[in-house]
């Protein structure tokens, strides 16, 4: 290395060399990675082990699950969305589906509801190439699996799509989100006394045919959101993060372990929605009360499943300057 060349090395070492300018005329897209990070109310990492987090109104919640899978990623740029070819590593990307795991089966986070075991392993990136070169102004993905996807069997499927704990059968599909807590003031930590919010499509009026639909405007709730994230002054995904606030996941339930009866807890006070509706059990009433407040905190309308007004689950937040 020739000594005119050393003082640009050192530079570059001492106040980093940016990648987010435009890139040269000629020159394709960069691989991007997609950082995204859970928090409670007050901005506090959503991590197993952590103790006094804030959800849901209570504020002795530590964490015991939050998965949740994402297809159909996408850059903006300008009024223009950028398709994002997902890495198709066979682990937590294939088939253009990610899975974003934040629980490590430690502490709170190592109890299982309804038998299905976890894993040590977490991700929270998604990796992928964009269509084009940015500069980008934003993200957009979509919640769940895709239909074509969604119903086949767990044991045929390829990582992710063969997780145990994120299946509910062919008919039923895969659980798109599934997030659970524990709180002092709900019950001992444990199995039985876990805060629990599972959502799904529903489809069984096609499905417990055997049939996979070729749409999923044919099921009758297709729970699907697209999250759009615009970012004033641009979004940078080498240095940005896509937050996951997990308390506007609980976003409109009554405070468990409040005095008195409310249809939306179960009868020992807990946030308590398995299934995409506990329609099954609870009657539709009910059934909305206990998994349909979840809804418009994702951008859904709960009688239909599709669009309705503005998620609040999802933020970017900008980088800060060192």
């Amino acid at each position: 290395m020739s000594l005119e060349f050393r003082p640009l090395v050192v530079l570059c070492l001492a106040v980093g060399c940016s990648s987010s300018a435009p890139a040269p005329p000629g020159s394709g897209p960069s691989a991007v990675t997609l950082q995204f990070e859970a928090v409670d109310a007050a901005g506090t990492p959503y991590v197993c082990g952590a103790k006094g987090l804030h959800i849901a109104g209570l504020t002795d919640v530590t964490p015991g699950d939050l998965r949740f899978y994402v297809h159909e990623v996408r850059l903006l740029k300008g009024d223009r969305t950028i398709q994002v070819t997902l890495d198709q590593d066979h682990a937590w990307q294939s088939q253009n589906v990610a899975l974003l795991d934040f629980e490590d089966a430690t502490n709170a986070c190592s109890y299982v509801i309804f038998g299905k075991s976890k894993t040590p392993d977490t991700n929270r990136v998604l990796r992928g190439l964009p269509a084009e070169v940015g500069p980008y102004d934003g993200v957009e993905f979509t919640l769940g699996v895709p239909i074509a996807l969604n119903h086949l069997e767990t044991a045929d499927s390829k990582s992710p799509l063969n997780t145990t704990g994120m299946d509910h059968g062919a008919a039923d599909g895969r659980q798109f989100v599934r997030v659970s807590f524990y709180s002092d003031t709900t019950g001992t930590t444990g199995d039985k006394d876990h805060n629990l919010l599972v959502f799904r499509s529903v489809c069984n009026n096609v499905t417990d045919g055997g049939e996979i639909p070729a749409s999923a405007d044919a099921c009758n709730k297709p729970n699907r959101p697209t999250i759009r994230l615009a970012q004033a002054g641009g979004f940078d995904p080498a240095k940005d993060r896509i937050v996951v606030d997990v308390d506007a996941m609980f976003r409109g339930y009554t405070t468990p372990g409040t005095p008195g009866a409310h249809a939306d807890l179960s009868s020992g006070g807990r946030v308590d929605c398995y299934g995409p509706l506990n329609a099954g059990d609870l009657g539709p009433q009910i059934g909305a009360e206990r998994c349909g407040k979840f809804y418009p905190n994702v951008g859904l309308e709960y009688t239909t499943g599709r669009p309705k007004g503005t998620q609040g689950v999802f933020r970017i937040e900008k980088s800060k300057a060192r």
